[in-house]
């Protein structure tokens, strides 16, 4: 904008006008729909060139618009939008790829759908972050291990937390200090691991743990359980609010749970 402070003031309005009134286009998933008057839909959408960005899909509730392809499961598309306000038009939206989403993966589809909603800032340039949700949902949808899925899981948790300026490392403490297998730590949420000398009621991890998952290797479901929480804390850290995710699902059991009975 430096060398539209040169230019008349007329003109610099006539650029900014033409600016909105521009076309943009992106590959992007569909993180999130809500109802926008009777026919209409708002998207949530996370793209490799823009970020998080919200478009209004009008028509796209009925079947025979061409926006009603943005309701499939598991699509990556190529959009084009556009407009003048901050809530942006969504004009086209064609399947470029897919992932299969399975029943037994829908909990984890729908996690990771939260918590990029939950921390990423509309509109920050996170192309990294859509590469790995690609790359991420892909893995998933090809593995049949439910550990070797939970492990593909958290290391993306730890590239989203990296990329968002919160990393922690997996082979230093947070006293710059080399993590030992024989020793034991805690978790302290933007600092790191912390050595612990003495017996605590704190929960804590051994240095080989850390230094397996840092290999890609869970040791044992109750170290499976501490870097999961590692992971969580982490976010909820970043995130305005709690991730609710666990509330959800139990929400969801407790609902199916009466239905049942009503059979």
């Amino acid at each position: 904008m430096g060398r539209l402070n040169s230019l008349p003031f007329f003109l610099i309005n006539y650029i900014k006008k033409i600016l909105k009134q521009s076309r943009f286009s992106s590959k992007a998933v569909l993180l999130h729909s809500a109802n926008f008057r009777e026919s209409s839909l708002i998207g949530t959408f996370l793209t490799d060139e823009y970020g998080l960005i919200k478009l209004v899909a009008r028509g796209a509730k009925s079947k025979k618009n061409k926006l009603s392809n943005i309701k499939v499961p598991g699509a990556i598309f190529e959009i084009e939008f556009g407009g003048k306000g901050d809530l942006k038009n969504l004009y086209t939206c064609e399947i470029i790829d897919s992932v299969i989403i399975k029943a037994s993966n829908l909990k984890i589809y729908l996690y990771l759908n939260e918590i990029i909603i939950r921390t990423i800032e509309p509109e920050a340039p996170v192309r990294s972050i859509f590469k790995s949700l690609i790359n991420l949902l892909k893995d998933i949808q090809s593995s049949e291990s439910s550990s070797d899925r939970e492990l593909k899981l958290r290391r993306f948790e730890l590239d989203l937390i990296s990329e968002l300026g919160y990393e922690f490392s997996l082979t230093l403490d947070s006293r710059g200090k080399k993590i030992e297998k024989d020793l034991t730590y805690e978790f302290i949420p933007s600092k790191g691991f912390q050595e612990i000398k003495k017996e605590s009621l704190k929960e804590v991890i051994s240095g080989s743990s850390i230094l397996k998952f840092n290999e890609g290797i869970f040791l044992n479901e109750q170290e499976k359980k501490f870097i999961k929480n590692v992971m969580k804390s982490s976010l909820d850290t970043i995130s305005s609010k709690p991730l609710n995710s666990s509330k959800f699902f139990r929400l969801k059991k407790d609902a199916n749970k009466k239905r049942n009975r009503s059979y």
